[in-house]
């Protein structure tokens, strides 16, 4: 249960992190796009104004104004790169370095006195009388801001992801403890002290709340469930009593009936009856008992190898006397931490079920062992079996299955088992031992695996 909490704690860290990642990037490719359309968008506005200048120059001064005011921009240096040329395509004007150039807008690269190539935005129109004038940009200067701009923007998107990856993993770690506190208190509850609460953290935010109402239904659990074991014990002891006096008496008429008089097997059957009665209030009480807890105080860790082969031993010859055949494959030196008596009575009721339901030739195995830090006992039997879909009703209270509705034994052997298992934080499980039935406890081991 931890383990998958904690899976989706990161999960949930992952995926914002992922997120974070994913929207840095498209926010990083808007601004790259964006910018790139906007530092071009202003150069090419600055060239169509140079253009717009030289041509209004040509139409007042003629071609010698405009080639004296090229040859004075290209003294100075103006920022721009400017080449003219006459229909006979023969230069006027501009290094020769630079190439002719169609009319309209261009992407190009020009070179400088040293070969090295120069991005540059070109604009290239005719001017009449067969002129043609290029104005070029260079584009180094933007392209290098650009470049400036989204390093500094992954950068800062990098610091923003480590932070990030921080703020998730703080926040996976709170919301894991409050989490564990609550996974805590709901195994408590599980394993029968039902007086355990979740302890709010005190903010009272949203985990608080839910918190006290988790709290309020744990309050409502216990009490409904305090108040059923109590009826269910003030019944069976106010009912014990009187049968148990009812009892004595029947016992005291029998002996003072003479032999042969009518009605001595009717009291005999009577006593019988209430004999059953007595043993299934008992077996109420000691459920109700292990529910409940309270033995949990007689826990110690003792070796369940050798209490399972002393069960063996002392049952086989009541197995024997019943036709049936009682083995063992146990392996030596598994300690567990619990309740010896009640473990070993779980162990004899299991054997019961399966020599008292099968009958002569049955084969009965009680089998234990150690699988990491799970021990697991397990009584499998060859007889008829259960179908699996009676399972359920197997492990319910009173549940008797077809021909064993009308036994006389009242149906309570497995569920005291399934709650001894509980009360040691295990689980009874019923399965299909091909043939017969396989009742297997699984409860926490002690000392190394």
């Amino acid at each position: 249960m931890i383990a998958r909490r904690v899976r989706g704690t990161r999960q949930i860290t992952l995926l914002f992190v992922i997120g974070l990642i994913v929207s840095a990037a498209l926010l990083g490719g808007i601004a790259y796009v964006v910018g790139h359309d906007a530092i071009r968008g202003q150069i090419d506005a600055r060239i169509e104004a140079e253009m717009g200048s030289l041509r209004h120059l040509r139409k007042q001064g003629g071609n010698p104004a405009l080639l004296e005011a090229l040859d004075k921009i290209d003294e100075r240096g103006g920022g721009f790169d400017y080449v003219l040329v006459n229909a006979a395509g023969r230069r006027l004007s501009g290094e020769r370095r630079y190439p002719l150039l169609a009319p309209g807008w261009q992407d190009t690269v020009f070179h400088d006195d040293a070969g090295a190539g120069i991005p540059v935005r070109a604009l290239t129109a005719h001017l009449g009388d067969g002129l043609r004038l290029t104005v070029a940009a260079d584009m180094a200067p933007a392209t290098a801001l650009l470049r400036a701009t989204i390093l500094l923007f992954a950068l800062a998107s990098l610091v923003l992801i480590a932070l990030a990856i921080g703020c998730g993993l703080l926040f996976e770690r709170a919301i894991r403890r409050r989490l564990d506190r609550m996974n805590q208190t709901a195994v408590a509850i599980i394993a029968g002290h039902l007086h355990s609460r979740i302890t709010p953290s005190g903010y009272g935010d949203e985990f608080d709340r839910l918190a006290d109402t988790f709290n309020s239904m744990f309050g409502r659990i216990e009490a409904l469930i305090g108040n059923l074991r109590q009826v269910s014990s003030d019944v069976a002891h106010e009912l014990r009593t009187p049968i148990t006096h009812l009892q004595n008496r029947l016992e005291r008429a029998l002996e003072e009936i003479p032999e042969g008089t009518p009605g001595l097997e009717t009291v005999d059957a009577a006593i019988e009856d209430s004999e059953r009665i007595l043993s299934l209030f008992s077996a109420l009480l000691r459920i109700s008992e292990v529910e409940s807890g309270t033995v949990r105080r007689y826990f110690r860790t003792f070796d369940l190898s050798d209490q399972s082969a002393m069960v063996v031993e002392s049952y086989s010859a009541v197995a024997e006397d019943k036709g049936c055949q009682l083995l063992s494959d146990i392996e030596p030196g598994i300690l567990v931490e619990g309740d010896l008596e009640l473990l070993s009575q779980a162990m004899i009721n299991l054997i019961e079920n399966a020599v008292n339901h099968n009958g002569p030739g049955t084969t009965v195995t009680l089998a234990v062992a150690r699988r990491a830090d799970r021990v697991s006992l397990s009584v499998s039997d060859d007889g008829r079996g259960i179908p699996e879909a009676d399972f359920p009703l197997a492990l319910r209270r009173f549940g008797r299955l077809g021909a064993r509705r009308n036994s006389p034994r009242h149906g309570l052997g497995l569920p005291l088992v399934q709650a001894i298992a509980r009360l040691h934080q295990g689980e009874l499980e019923l399965g299909d031992a091909g043939p017969g039935l396989r009742a297997t406890i699984r409860i926490r081991g002690a000392g190394p695996a």
